[in-house]
């Protein structure tokens, strides 16, 4: 998430604060995001979700003198300072300023109307990653295209309600970590990089999305921070860098999974042709399937041939095992995984103290998933992705594979997942009705 993240934190002084754009000095591209404790999670969103701004040129601020209430005391903050991006992202009067008498200083006090509490927190300021004094809005430079990011920061001895370390980053594949516009992913698998000041990788994040998928960074490695996520749905999707002790303000990250030939993410969606040709060819190929001279980037494909999709079974008639066949591939089969995840519902008596005649029932829920280490369907978490993998056993000629359960399975809804992975560690699509299956047992 490398240079998108260009959200900026900025509150509303309690005194009354003016400010406009002055000058025709050559306009300023930056990022501005604000983010506050209680606005942490992806469906909170930010306080300021991250925006991109071009500011025209100075700005003038002004509050209240210190020595004489009565009086406005006025400063000029060039446009390429944090504070003239602050007040170009969210208008004149919706940034507050205070002048320090002692230390001739400006420091952001509130922002939309959200005032610092001094003995609990402040407005902590960074720009393009780096921390800033409180009285450096107006003064400090912000680098062409970084982020100005703006945060409720801890007063000493304080936890609640702020933050008391420092920021977290992040970036996708190739993307910076002040992004606005949304980076394309393929849906299998995002990685991800977490960040901290210094490019270090913290210990614990976890990258949360939208779709519940949670991982949690490693701070060591070749990539310290590297996270791998993977999306089940095509088209736009958040992501959201935390720290569990809710010590850090996190990162967010925009993207879009897709394929590339889907139609998501402004991809344009592979047609079929209106007919085939069945002239023959003297060499067969996808582009991508290791014949004719072309590299193998696809998984082997396979088949189930015992079960069919939707297919329903007489009461004690489940399959006691699962087949298939896989075709050719360059690359050589290196295994087949199977998944098989089950769902049951029963009516079950509800026990109250007050007797009543009419009995009270309520529909549960039970749901299993095929364990080859104790050959049994073990409790789990409903839901496809808390199913095992477990292993198929292959033929000398690895062209088919099958599976025994050495039971008849009981009754139930049940979802077969199969897929073949070659030698280079490709693996074969997940197609409906080929090798992901949902069947019944009556």
């Amino acid at each position: 998430m490398g240079h998108h993240a260009r959200t900026l934190t900025a509150m509303l002084a309690v005194l009354a604060t003016t400010l406009v754009v002055c000058s025709t000095a050559a306009a300023h591209p930056s990022v501005v995001r604000v983010e506050t404790k209680n606005m942490g999670s992806i469906a909170s969103g930010a306080f300021v979700t991250r925006v991109a701004v071009d500011t025209p040129g100075d700005v003038v601020i002004s509050a209240p003198d210190p020595s004489d209430p009565l009086l406005l005391k006025t400063a000029s903050c060039a446009a390429t300072s944090p504070a003239a991006a602050l007040v170009q992202a969210l208008g004149a009067g919706q940034v507050g300023f205070t002048y320090d008498a002692a230390s001739s200083a400006w420091k952001v006090t509130s922002v939309k109307g959200l005032a610092a509490v001094p003995a609990a927190w402040t407005w902590r300021l960074y720009v393009d990653q780096a921390p800033m004094t409180a009285d450096e809005a107006c003064t400090s430079n912000v680098p062409i295209g970084s982020e100005v990011l703006l945060y409720q920061a801890c007063a000493p001895g304080k936890t609640a309600g702020c933050y008391w370390d420092t920021p977290l980053y992040a970036r996708v594949r190739d993307g910076g970590p002040y992004d606005i516009a949304e980076q394309t992913v393929p849906g299998r698998g995002a990685p991800v990089v977490v960040r901290t000041i210094a490019n270090l990788g913290p210990t614990g994040a976890t990258v949360t999305t939208d779709e519940g998928r949670t991982s949690v960074s490693q701070p060591t490695g070749v990539l310290p921070g590297q996270i791998g996520t993977a999306f089940t749905e095509y088209g736009p999707h958040k992501i959201i860098v935390t720290k569990g002790d809710g010590s850090r303000a996190p990162a967010r990250v925009n993207l879009c999974a897709s394929e590339g030939n889907d139609g998501f993410c402004g991809s344009v969606k592979y047609q079929a042709p209106p007919e085939i040709n069945y002239e023959p060819s003297p060499c067969a190929t996808n582009g991508h399937d290791g014949f004719c001279g072309t590299a193998d980037t696809t998984g082997p494909v396979s088949h189930v041939t015992n079960i069919k999709h939707k297919q329903k079974f007489k009461k004690k008639k489940g399959p006691g095992q699962v087949k298939g066949t896989i075709d050719l591939d360059p690359n050589r089969v290196g295994d087949v995984k199977l998944r098989l995840t089950r769902v049951t519902t029963s009516r079950v008596l509800i026990k109250t103290k007050i007797k009543t005649k009419k009995k009270r029932y309520k529909t549960v829920k039970r749901c299993t998933t095929w364990d080859s280490r104790t050959l049994r369907l073990e409790t789990a978490k409903c839901g496809v992705r808390y199913g095992m993998w477990f292993e198929a056993d292959l033929t000398d000629l690895r062209d088919a594979f099958s599976y025994s359960f050495a039971m008849t399975l009981p009754a139930g809804v049940y979802k077969l997942e199969v897929v073949a992975t070659d030698e280079n560690k490709f693996k074969d699509l997940p197609v409906t009705g080929r090798n992901v299956l949902t069947f019944t047992v009556l």
